[in-house]
């Protein structure tokens, strides 16, 4: 159980820093261009579900679970 814990809390901190870094990203990486775009998670509609709302909570509950998964299971 306690492996589990920390593999989803792993799987769930990769997407919280992915949510992150992907705001860092060029638009054109592979292209020279000097106006310097990057790209930025934004919802493309008022009504629309938007996943990067939720970056820091998942960062949070990925943290959490790996906390317990080390702590509760204990040796394995």
């Amino acid at each position: 159980m306690s492996k589990t814990l920390i593999i989803v809390g792993c799987l769930v901190l990769l997407y919280a820093v992915a949510g992150f870094a992907v705001d860092f990203l060029p638009v054109d990486a592979f292209q020279s261009s000097a106006n310097g775009s990057y790209l930025k998670i934004v919802p493309t509609d008022e009504s629309s579900f938007d996943w990067a709302q939720f970056r820091l909570p998942v960062l949070v509950v990925g943290a959490i679970l790996v906390v317990i998964g080390k702590f509760v299971g204990g040796k394995n």
